[in-house]
């Protein structure tokens, strides 16, 4: 019998730069007090998940909720940039009032276009979507019928459902991810993708 090859998506503890409600992607604070404590609580959850590989981003508020988890798994831990938010660019690091003071123009094409917009020093959330998939499709190829986690970020988690349910970014507002939460895609021998659960706390 062929096995799955499942991805459960943690999505990182909350940090201070959540709090303020600033665009930020690959600026790199710490996990909070309650942070920490979200992902203590989703360690409780993986103790009996049987977990082949894991693998973060390699941002800190990632890597710090690897950590957390890993106590209980003992696995190494795979970093990688791959599995950064998106790279908001001049936007990073201020609030939706400060963008659409300090860069009206660029925040207009940002919201009209935001599928395909490079954000002026960042990236698109196309191409981030891609960056992202690459990453799965390259893991999905190398450890087939494993059971693999990985601790990201929200945007990441949209993306790759996004493009697996509907090949682009049509369903990439249509899920919201809690802070520590957990989100199982799945993909089956014949590789038809197919998600057993999604933001469970």
């Amino acid at each position: 019998m062929n096995k799955n090859t499942e991805f459960i998506f943690i999505r990182h503890g909350i940090t201070e730069l959540n709090v303020k409600k600033v665009y930020f992607g690959q600026l790199d604070p710490a996990l909070i007090n309650e942070g920490i404590q979200q992902i203590q609580n989703t360690k409780k959850n993986l103790i009996n998940e049987n977990i082949s590989l894991f693998y973060s981003s390699d941002l800190k508020r990632c890597t710090e909720s690897a950590k957390i988890i890993n106590e209980s798994l003992n696995l190494d831990i795979i970093e990688k940039e791959g599995f950064r938010e998106l790279n908001f660019g001049i936007f990073e690091g201020i609030s939706h009032e400060e963008l659409m003071n300090k860069y009206p123009e660029e925040a207009d094409i940002f919201f009209k276009n935001w599928e395909t917009y490079r954000i002026p020093g960042g990236e698109s959330i196309h191409d981030f979507m891609m960056r992202a998939v690459n990453e799965i499709e390259e893991i999905k190829k190398a450890c087939k019928g494993e059971r693999i986690l990985i601790t990201t970020h929200s945007g990441v988690i949209q993306s790759v459902l996004s493009y697996y349910f509907t090949g682009n970014l049509e369903a990439y507002w249509k899920f919201r991810f809690n802070h520590g939460s957990m989100t199982k895609l799945c993909f089956d021998s014949s590789d038809f993708a197919f998600l057993e659960y999604v933001n469970r706390i």
